[in-house]
Protein backbone atom coordinates (compact mmCIF):
# COMPACT_ATOMS: atom_id res chain seq x y z
CA UNK A 1 0.00 0.00 0.00
CA UNK A 2 1.57 3.64 -1.01
CA UNK A 3 1.65 5.99 2.06
CA UNK A 4 2.73 9.10 0.26
CA UNK A 5 4.22 10.37 -2.98
CA UNK A 6 6.77 13.43 -2.72
CA UNK A 7 7.16 15.13 -6.32
CA UNK A 8 10.85 17.53 -6.07
CA UNK A 9 10.41 17.28 -2.49
CA UNK A 10 6.76 17.93 -2.12
CA UNK A 11 3.96 15.46 -1.20
CA UNK A 12 1.61 15.37 -4.08
CA UNK A 13 -1.58 13.59 -5.24
CA UNK A 14 -1.44 10.53 -7.71
CA UNK A 15 -2.58 12.61 -10.17
CA UNK A 16 -0.56 15.30 -9.88
CA UNK A 17 2.68 13.30 -10.69
CA UNK A 18 1.27 11.82 -13.58
CA UNK A 19 0.29 15.00 -15.12
CA UNK A 20 3.61 16.29 -14.07
CA UNK A 21 5.37 13.42 -15.48
CA UNK A 22 3.93 13.08 -18.90
CA UNK A 23 4.95 11.33 -22.20
CA UNK A 24 8.07 11.54 -20.73
CA UNK A 25 7.55 8.98 -17.60
CA UNK A 26 5.74 6.41 -19.69
CA UNK A 27 7.82 6.33 -22.37
CA UNK A 28 11.02 5.20 -20.40
CA UNK A 29 12.88 8.63 -20.36
CA UNK A 30 13.72 7.80 -16.38
CA UNK A 31 16.35 6.03 -14.06
CA UNK A 32 14.70 4.31 -10.97
CA UNK A 33 15.91 2.48 -7.57
CA UNK A 34 14.15 0.90 -4.94
CA UNK A 35 15.35 0.17 -1.44
CA UNK A 36 14.07 -0.99 1.70
CA UNK A 37 13.43 1.18 4.43
CA UNK A 38 13.48 -0.42 8.29
CA UNK A 39 11.86 1.89 10.45
CA UNK A 40 12.70 5.41 9.41
CA UNK A 41 16.22 4.00 7.91
CA UNK A 42 17.28 3.05 4.17
CA UNK A 43 19.21 0.05 3.71
CA UNK A 44 22.72 0.70 1.59
CA UNK A 45 20.98 3.78 0.87
CA UNK A 46 24.49 5.79 -0.78
CA UNK A 47 25.22 2.48 -3.20
CA UNK A 48 21.24 2.46 -4.11
CA UNK A 49 21.59 6.46 -4.82
CA UNK A 50 25.30 6.20 -6.64
CA UNK A 51 23.82 3.38 -8.85
CA UNK A 52 21.07 5.82 -9.76
CA UNK A 53 22.77 8.50 -10.67
CA UNK A 54 25.09 6.49 -13.11
CA UNK A 55 21.87 4.83 -14.68
CA UNK A 56 20.75 8.25 -15.00
CA UNK A 57 24.05 9.31 -17.00
CA UNK A 58 24.21 6.57 -19.09
CA UNK A 59 20.30 7.19 -20.12
CA UNK A 60 21.76 10.75 -21.67
CA UNK A 61 19.67 12.46 -18.93
CA UNK A 62 22.66 15.17 -18.22
CA UNK A 63 23.48 15.62 -14.26
CA UNK A 64 21.25 14.57 -11.90
CA UNK A 65 20.71 15.96 -8.31
CA UNK A 66 23.25 15.90 -5.78
CA UNK A 67 23.75 12.64 -3.45
CA UNK A 68 22.42 15.43 -0.70
CA UNK A 69 19.24 16.45 -2.02
CA UNK A 70 17.86 12.63 -2.23
CA UNK A 71 19.17 12.24 1.09
CA UNK A 72 16.59 15.46 1.88
CA UNK A 73 14.04 13.93 -0.34
CA UNK A 74 14.18 10.26 1.37
CA UNK A 75 14.16 11.94 5.22
CA UNK A 76 11.25 13.68 4.01
CA UNK A 77 9.32 11.25 2.47
CA UNK A 78 10.21 8.73 6.07
CA UNK A 79 8.77 11.34 8.25
CA UNK A 80 5.41 10.33 9.70
CA UNK A 81 5.46 6.38 8.28
CA UNK A 82 8.62 5.96 10.24
CA UNK A 83 6.47 2.88 12.35
CA UNK A 84 6.34 0.67 9.42
CA UNK A 85 7.93 -2.34 10.29
CA UNK A 86 8.93 -2.66 6.65
CA UNK A 87 8.70 -0.51 3.81
CA UNK A 88 9.50 -0.23 0.12
CA UNK A 89 11.27 2.66 -1.07
CA UNK A 90 11.19 4.09 -4.52
CA UNK A 91 12.90 7.48 -6.36
CA UNK A 92 12.67 7.69 -9.96
CA UNK A 93 14.33 10.19 -12.05
CA UNK A 94 12.97 11.50 -15.07
CA UNK A 95 12.22 14.61 -17.35
CA UNK A 96 8.60 15.57 -18.19
CA UNK A 97 8.05 16.61 -22.00
CA UNK A 98 9.63 19.85 -21.81
CA UNK A 99 12.74 18.66 -20.99
CA UNK A 100 12.67 19.56 -16.82
CA UNK A 101 14.27 16.75 -14.23
CA UNK A 102 12.44 15.91 -11.69
CA UNK A 103 12.78 13.52 -8.48
CA UNK A 104 9.84 11.32 -7.41
CA UNK A 105 9.89 9.43 -3.95
CA UNK A 106 7.30 6.86 -3.45
CA UNK A 107 6.62 5.10 0.08
CA UNK A 108 5.04 1.92 0.36
CA UNK A 109 4.65 -0.28 3.34
CA UNK A 110 5.33 -4.36 2.74
CA UNK A 111 3.90 -7.09 4.40
CA UNK A 112 6.40 -9.29 6.54
CA UNK A 113 3.88 -12.32 6.53
CA UNK A 114 4.33 -12.42 3.17
CA UNK A 115 7.83 -12.27 2.44
CA UNK A 116 8.25 -14.78 5.72
CA UNK A 117 6.62 -16.91 3.95
CA UNK A 118 7.94 -16.81 0.21
CA UNK A 119 11.17 -17.32 2.18
CA UNK A 120 9.90 -20.37 3.95
CA UNK A 121 8.66 -22.58 0.92
CA UNK A 122 11.32 -20.48 -1.33
CA UNK A 123 11.09 -20.04 -5.17
CA UNK A 124 10.31 -22.10 -8.29
CA UNK A 125 12.25 -20.54 -11.37
CA UNK A 126 11.14 -21.59 -15.10
CA UNK A 127 13.61 -21.56 -17.55
CA UNK A 128 12.92 -18.86 -20.63
CA UNK A 129 15.05 -17.70 -23.34
CA UNK A 130 14.65 -14.84 -24.90
CA UNK A 131 16.40 -13.87 -28.52
CA UNK A 132 16.32 -10.29 -27.85
CA UNK A 133 18.11 -10.14 -24.55
CA UNK A 134 20.56 -7.66 -24.46
CA UNK A 135 24.26 -8.61 -23.42
CA UNK A 136 25.89 -6.18 -21.20
CA UNK A 137 24.66 -4.66 -17.86
CA UNK A 138 21.24 -3.09 -17.76
CA UNK A 139 19.95 0.24 -16.67
CA UNK A 140 17.54 0.30 -13.78
CA UNK A 141 14.23 2.04 -15.45
CA UNK A 142 11.59 0.16 -14.20
CA UNK A 143 9.89 -0.75 -17.04
CA UNK A 144 10.17 -4.91 -18.13
CA UNK A 145 7.13 -4.55 -20.96
CA UNK A 146 6.06 -7.85 -22.40
CA UNK A 147 8.24 -10.02 -19.77
CA UNK A 148 5.65 -9.86 -17.26
CA UNK A 149 3.85 -12.34 -19.99
CA UNK A 150 6.10 -14.84 -19.51
CA UNK A 151 6.04 -14.53 -16.25
CA UNK A 152 1.92 -14.72 -15.90
CA UNK A 153 2.88 -17.67 -17.90
CA UNK A 154 5.31 -19.05 -15.70
CA UNK A 155 2.82 -18.48 -12.31
CA UNK A 156 0.06 -20.32 -14.66
CA UNK A 157 2.26 -23.36 -14.61
CA UNK A 158 3.22 -23.29 -11.31
CA UNK A 159 6.14 -21.43 -11.00
CA UNK A 160 7.07 -18.28 -9.21
CA UNK A 161 9.11 -16.57 -12.05
CA UNK A 162 11.19 -16.50 -15.04
CA UNK A 163 14.75 -17.28 -15.06
CA UNK A 164 15.67 -15.10 -18.46
CA UNK A 165 18.41 -16.84 -20.68
CA UNK A 166 20.13 -14.27 -22.99
CA UNK A 167 20.29 -14.83 -27.33
CA UNK A 168 23.43 -16.24 -26.64
CA UNK A 169 21.97 -19.30 -24.38
CA UNK A 170 23.49 -17.13 -20.99
CA UNK A 171 21.70 -17.56 -17.38
CA UNK A 172 20.94 -13.90 -17.27
CA UNK A 173 18.69 -13.26 -13.61
CA UNK A 174 15.30 -13.73 -12.21
CA UNK A 175 12.85 -11.11 -13.65
CA UNK A 176 13.23 -8.41 -10.91
CA UNK A 177 16.30 -10.58 -8.82
CA UNK A 178 19.77 -11.77 -9.34
CA UNK A 179 20.51 -15.35 -9.10
CA UNK A 180 23.56 -17.13 -7.22
CA UNK A 181 24.14 -21.17 -7.37
CA UNK A 182 26.10 -23.59 -5.51
CA UNK A 183 27.65 -26.64 -6.76
CA UNK A 184 29.58 -29.51 -5.23
CA UNK A 185 32.94 -31.39 -6.55
CA UNK A 186 33.45 -33.88 -3.68
CA UNK A 187 34.78 -31.80 -0.83
CA UNK A 188 35.10 -28.34 -3.31
CA UNK A 189 32.15 -26.02 -3.27
CA UNK A 190 31.69 -23.45 -6.23
CA UNK A 191 29.16 -20.30 -5.46
CA UNK A 192 28.47 -18.48 -8.96
CA UNK A 193 26.45 -16.01 -10.27
CA UNK A 194 25.89 -14.76 -13.85
CA UNK A 195 28.36 -11.46 -15.35
CA UNK A 196 27.12 -8.18 -16.04
CA UNK A 197 27.95 -9.29 -19.66
CA UNK A 198 25.21 -12.09 -19.55
CA UNK A 199 22.56 -8.75 -19.64
CA UNK A 200 22.07 -8.86 -15.58
CA UNK A 201 21.00 -5.93 -13.62
CA UNK A 202 23.78 -5.63 -11.76
CA UNK A 203 21.84 -4.99 -7.83
CA UNK A 204 22.95 -3.56 -5.22
CA UNK A 205 22.43 -6.49 -2.76
CA UNK A 206 23.97 -8.98 -5.32
CA UNK A 207 27.03 -6.45 -4.86
CA UNK A 208 26.65 -6.72 -1.01
CA UNK A 209 26.56 -10.27 -1.15
CA UNK A 210 29.36 -10.54 -2.94
CA UNK A 211 31.75 -8.63 -0.70
CA UNK A 212 30.41 -10.58 2.42
CA UNK A 213 31.26 -13.74 1.20
CA UNK A 214 34.58 -12.53 -0.11
CA UNK A 215 35.17 -10.68 3.27
CA UNK A 216 34.80 -14.22 4.95
CA UNK A 217 37.12 -15.81 2.62
CA UNK A 218 34.19 -17.47 0.71
CA UNK A 219 34.71 -18.27 -3.09
CA UNK A 220 32.30 -17.08 -5.22
CA UNK A 221 32.81 -16.85 -8.84
CA UNK A 222 31.23 -14.18 -11.85
CA UNK A 223 31.19 -16.05 -14.50
CA UNK A 224 28.66 -16.98 -17.80
CA UNK A 225 26.96 -19.96 -16.73
CA UNK A 226 24.68 -21.67 -19.21
CA UNK A 227 21.21 -23.26 -18.91
CA UNK A 228 23.11 -27.14 -19.70
CA UNK A 229 24.87 -26.30 -16.44
CA UNK A 230 21.69 -26.07 -14.21
CA UNK A 231 21.69 -30.02 -13.49
CA UNK A 232 25.39 -29.39 -11.34
CA UNK A 233 23.83 -27.15 -9.31
CA UNK A 234 22.53 -28.50 -5.64
CA UNK A 235 21.15 -24.83 -4.21
CA UNK A 236 20.49 -21.49 -5.59
CA UNK A 237 19.13 -18.30 -4.31
CA UNK A 238 18.00 -15.27 -5.40
CA UNK A 239 19.02 -11.47 -3.92
CA UNK A 240 16.73 -8.28 -4.17
CA UNK A 241 16.61 -5.04 -2.00
CA UNK A 242 13.36 -5.83 -0.98
CA UNK A 243 13.60 -9.07 -0.27
CA UNK A 244 16.79 -9.79 0.81
CA UNK A 245 18.34 -13.57 -0.10
CA UNK A 246 15.30 -16.18 -1.00
CA UNK A 247 16.21 -19.74 -1.90
CA UNK A 248 15.60 -21.60 -4.98
CA UNK A 249 13.71 -24.49 -4.64
CA UNK A 250 13.58 -25.63 -8.56
CA UNK A 251 14.60 -24.03 -12.02
CA UNK A 252 12.72 -25.89 -14.80
CA UNK A 253 12.22 -29.60 -13.92
CA UNK A 254 15.69 -29.22 -11.93
CA UNK A 255 15.17 -29.27 -8.35
CA UNK A 256 17.25 -28.01 -5.91
CA UNK A 257 18.06 -28.65 -1.90
CA UNK A 258 18.34 -25.35 -0.82
CA UNK A 259 16.15 -25.23 2.10
CA UNK A 260 17.69 -28.68 4.00
CA UNK A 261 19.35 -28.57 7.42
CA UNK A 262 23.37 -27.35 6.88
CA UNK A 263 22.27 -25.86 3.76
CA UNK A 264 25.47 -23.25 2.02
CA UNK A 265 22.49 -20.87 1.48
CA UNK A 266 21.66 -21.07 5.05
CA UNK A 267 25.07 -20.17 5.99
CA UNK A 268 25.30 -17.50 3.82
CA UNK A 269 21.50 -16.01 4.64
CA UNK A 270 22.82 -15.99 8.38
CA UNK A 271 25.74 -13.92 6.98
CA UNK A 272 23.69 -11.33 5.85
CA UNK A 273 21.47 -11.14 8.74
CA UNK A 274 24.75 -10.56 10.86
CA UNK A 275 25.40 -7.75 8.57
CA UNK A 276 22.82 -6.16 8.57
CA UNK A 277 22.19 -6.61 12.38
CA UNK A 278 25.67 -5.00 12.65
CA UNK A 279 24.71 -2.26 10.19
CA UNK A 280 21.55 -1.27 11.76
CA UNK A 281 21.37 -2.74 15.02
CA UNK A 282 18.39 -0.59 16.27
CA UNK A 283 16.20 -1.49 13.05
CA UNK A 284 16.71 -5.03 12.51
CA UNK A 285 14.54 -7.00 14.37
CA UNK A 286 11.87 -6.42 11.29
CA UNK A 287 13.28 -8.28 9.12
CA UNK A 288 11.99 -12.15 8.27
CA UNK A 289 14.78 -14.41 8.90
CA UNK A 290 15.78 -17.67 7.02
Amino acid sequence: MVSGVWLDGNKVSSIDWILAGGTGFFAGVRAMTTMLAIGNRAIDFDRHIARLLEHSTRMGMGEGPSPDLLRFDVETSLVGVFDYEWSRLRIVLFKDDNGTHHRLVSVASESTADIRLLKEKGLKLNLFRDPSWPRGAHVKTGFSGTRHIQVERAKSSGFDDVLWINGDGEIAEATWSNLFLIGRTGDLVEIATPPASSGILEGVTRRRITELLVSAKIPVTERVITEEEIPGFDEAFVTSSIRGLVAVTQIGSHRLHTLRPNSVFGHISRLYQTWLGIEHPSDSSGLPVN
